[in-house]
């Protein structure tokens, strides 16, 4: 009885650690060779006293044309093209498969309010939210041909594109 126990464990151990693992190289893979884009923001700069210094980052989707999203399904895929490392939405839709060449898939999931993309705050060092008031862009890493819609936030960018942050990190 013991014996199985350990054998259990140890498998639901090696299962476990298997599964970050390949989450973590995933994310490392996007890191690396993810194509970047843009996404216009309207950024928010609260603060939190046990996770220090973060902004909620609320997407322009006006400015990305999203229409008709509060009749769209709660969780799926927003089809965009990209032209001049900006997404230029064209549906969205439930389906991962249903994507053409020249299309990419970004997940998203919506509430009554907002369409969301699972990457919605930006952690940063504290004391240095006065870097981030100038944010007009996210940056987001993913593969060209994906159609998961996995990503990456890899950054803050200006007006300019030209990423935020202390000059170590740039």
């Amino acid at each position: 009885m013991k014996g199985k126990t350990i054998l259990i464990l140890t498998i639901n151990l090696v299962l476990f650690m298997g599964t970050i693992l390949y989450s973590v190289s995933k994310k490392e893979t996007i890191r690396k060779e993810g194509r970047l884009i843009f996404l216009p923001l309207i950024p928010k700069d609260p603060r939190s006293l046990f996770q220090g210094d973060y902004m909620v980052l609320s997407y322009d989707w006006n400015r990305l044309k999203t229409e008709g999203y509060s009749e769209a399904p709660k969780r799926g895929c927003l089809v965009f093209q990209i032209e001049n490392d900006q997404i230029l939405p064209i549906r969205l839709q439930t389906s991962f498969t249903d994507i053409q060449p020249s299309e990419h898939c970004l997940q998203y999931y919506r509430n009554e309010f907002e369409i969301k993309v699972g990457a919605e705050s930006y952690f940063f060092q504290e004391g240095d939210a006065d870097i981030y008031v100038e944010a007009k862009f996210a940056g987001l890493r993913l593969i060209d041909g994906n159609t998961d819609g996995d990503k990456l936030l890899v950054g803050l960018y200006d007006k300019n594109k030209q990423r935020l942050g202390p000059k170590e990190q740039r």
